[in-house]
């Protein structure tokens, strides 16, 4: 019964440290660094921290200056 509940406790807790990047990588707030156009749709590019993310929106709208990550 030991072994279950240290197996148990062993996949919670690799499972909490898988979510835990994604919950800071959430609470980020990205700032453009650029932009273009493809087809009818716009790309917005942006710096979270050090990584990029990217946005596509209607080519006629303008690209938010920042987005939450």
């Amino acid at each position: 019964m030991k072994s279950l509940r240290n197996i148990i406790a062993f996949i919670t807790i690799t499972l909490i440290s898988y979510a835990y990047p994604l919950a800071i990588a959430n609470a980020a707030t990205c700032f453009k660094k650029g932009e273009y156009t493809s087809g009818f749709n716009k790309i917005c590019i942006y710096n979270c921290l050090g990584s990029d993310r990217a946005l596509t929106i209607k080519n006629t709208d303008l690209c938010p200056l920042t987005i939450n990550g």
